[in-house]
């Protein structure tokens, strides 16, 4: 587990005691996670955002009452995997967003948009234009002819305009990745700089400054907007990262697996990960084990 993991899972674990204690146990515990959050700038940060995110789930003081006195240990251990997903504020007021799962949206001029999992986007339609802003995760656009009204895909580094076609953008860390499907696209850095043409087969990787890398790609639909995902011969700790993607909570790999060679080469589902999970431990000789159904390890049988 990384260094800002851990500090999440912390900071999950303070903000569920602190909701739950009781009023003569609150002082003492406040005083405590002060102490906790002096040691590490980041840990104020982060338990800020959870609380932010705790408060956006109770909308009620009778609800407040209420989840009080049901949440337990593992109510720590929902709020730290929820946490754990690293979701920005802005994913939680997106117009439409996506969890585990993947979602299609046929917007008002008949274009469709492909939510991949944890996804979140914005919309801005006028008679003008029409755009998508993409807050996070990744998308699938197939856009509806219309020649007076631009269609663009926004993200922090930038604007991608269609010329009639489809296309997928995916915002990662530091950089957006555009591949086209089918006809063009125009890229435009968000700091400006010179538009890039890319045409179907062909992707580039961009930050707000310009391309960062460009290749030939395979013009076919990415593999999860069909609701499959396809490896070749692809490292246990690939395929295990890609379905934690397609399930809500915690889904982590035995230390001894992770530090194994075995590879995987096949199709599983993206829209039904505990069979997918299934099929993977058949084939590869694994162990799957619940813990909770948003709390699952991998471990050699």
């Amino acid at each position: 587990m990384s260094e800002l993991n851990r500090i999440r899972q912390q900071a999950a674990e303070w903000v569920v005691a602190l909701q739950t204690a009781g009023a003569n146990e609150r002082p003492r515990l406040q005083a405590e996670c002060d102490t906790w959050q002096a040691k590490d700038p980041r840990r104020r940060q982060v338990l800020e955002q959870i609380e932010r995110m705790w408060q956006a789930t109770e909308p009620t003081q009778e609800r407040r009452r209420q989840r009080r006195r049901q949440l337990t240990g593992l109510g720590a251990v929902l709020l730290a995997v929820l946490v754990g997903t690293q979701l920005p504020w802005a994913y939680w007021t997106a117009d439409h967003r996506t969890a585990g799962e993947i979602r299609t949206l046929t917007l008002s001029d008949g274009s469709q948009v492909v939510l991949n999992s944890h996804s979140a986007i914005d919309l801005d339609y006028s008679d003008a234009t029409r755009t998508v802003e993409l807050v996070r995760g990744e998308l699938l656009a197939t856009v509806a002819k219309a020649p007076d009204r631009p269609f663009r895909v926004i993200t922090r580094d930038l604007t991608a305009t269609a010329l009639g076609t489809e296309y997928s953008v995916r915002q990662e860390d530091g950089f957006t990745r555009v591949a086209v499907q089918e006809s063009k696209v125009s890229v435009t850095p968000s700091n400006g700089g010179d538009d890039l043409a890319l045409s179907a087969g062909q992707q580039a990787d961009l930050n707000r400054n310009g391309v960062i890398a460009r290749k030939a790609t395979p013009s076919q639909r990415p593999d999860w907007a069909d609701g499959r995902l396809a490896f070749s011969n692809a490292p246990l700790t690939e395929v295990v990262e890609r379905l934690a993607r397609h399930r809500p909570g915690l889904l982590t790999l035995d230390d001894a697996l992770a530090q194994s060679s075995r590879r995987f080469t096949g199709v599983l589902p993206a829209n039904d990960s505990d069979a997918a999970l299934a099929l993977l431990a058949d084939t590869l000789n694994l162990e799957v084990r619940y813990l909770t159904p948003w709390y699952v390890t991998v471990r050699p049988r």
